[in-house]
This record gives structure tokens, C-alpha cells and sequence, in this order.
């Protein structure tokens, strides 16, 4: 005979597993995160446990509306390129300034000298690079002198 108890059971264990599942899932750090300060410098910060080895910064053909920009599959110039000496998770990479090559990084892009002023409403994107093909992308523009993240205008479908 099986009783109520023994067919609950189950069910419980199942659901406070998956349970768990979630909570642990929601709790990870992300693999990569890039964020734009709001400020002038242009500077970037990062986070996540992925090693990661490059920074780049592309121009990209200016979209009208930003929504017709693929942000999945894009082509760009890379215009600043640095790397660090070793892959470093996201979250132990050093706050970045736009042109200023952190102590022990080096740049690769342009192979000499500072990297090219940035315009005013042209289309950049931010991206750091890491392991296994792991990528976060952040898009911007220069819009009165100030970075401003435009990268949800390009996910409004």
C-alpha cells in the first residue's frame, strides 16, 4: 500500500532542489561584466571570474536607428587595444582609462602612441576579452563631451 506521504516526499525533494539550484544560479558572480563610468575621463570598470586578457575599444558604422545595429555580429576598426602581462579574472582587472595603459598591461593597438580622440555621436563599442570565448560587449557614444551607454538602444527591436 503506498500511502499520501510516501508519493509527496518526491515531489518535496525535487522542488526544494531545484530550489536551491536557482539560488545558488542567482548568487554567481557574473563569467564578465563591463561598466562605463558616467564621467569624463572615458573609464571602464570590470567584474566577473572569467580570466580575461584583452581590452579593445571598436568604432562602428553609425546605425540610424541604433535598434538596426546587430549587436551580436558586428564589424568594427579596433582603434585602442591593451593586454594584460597574463588572463586575470574580470574582477582583479584594474579600473581602465581610455588611453591610459595600466602599469604591467601593454598596448597593442595603435602600435605606437596615444589612440585616436573620440567623436561625438559615432557608435564605439567596449569589449573585454576572455577565455573558452567568453566576451561581454558595451556600446557607447560621445554625446556633449560625455560617455553615455547606449547599449540597450540596440536590443529595442
Amino acid at each position: 500500500m503506498i500511502t499520501c506521504w510516501s508519493v509527496q516526499l518526491p515531489r518535496i525533494v525535487l522542488v526544494t532542489l531545484v530550489a536551491a539550484l536557482i539560488v545558488v544560479a542567482c548568487t554567481q558572480e557574473p563569467d564578465l561584466g563591463l561598466d562605463l563610468a558616467n564621467r569624463t575621463p572615458l573609464s571602464f570598470s570590470f567584474s566577473g571570474r572569467t580570466p580575461a586578457a584583452t581590452f579593445e575599444i571598436l568604432e562602428l558604422p553609425r546605425t540610424n536607428p541604433l535598434s538596426k545595429t546587430d549587436p551580436f555580429s558586428f564589424t568594427g576598426e579596433t582603434i585602442w587595444k591593451i593586454s594584460a602581462p597574463e588572463e586575470i579574472k574580470g574582477g582583479k582587472w584594474p579600473g581602465v582609462i581610455y588611453g591610459e595603459v595600466p602599469s604591467g598591461f601593454s598596448q597593442t593597438v595603435p602600435d605606437k602612441g596615444s589612440p585616436p580622440k573620440l567623436g561625438e555621436n559615432r557608435l564605439y563599442a567596449a569589449r573585454i576579452v576572455g577565455d573558452r570565448d567568453a566576451k561581454t560587449t558595451l556600446f557607447f557614444e560621445i554625446r556633449n563631451g560625455k560617455p553615455v551607454n547606449v547599449t540597450d538602444k540596440l536590443f529595442d527591436r
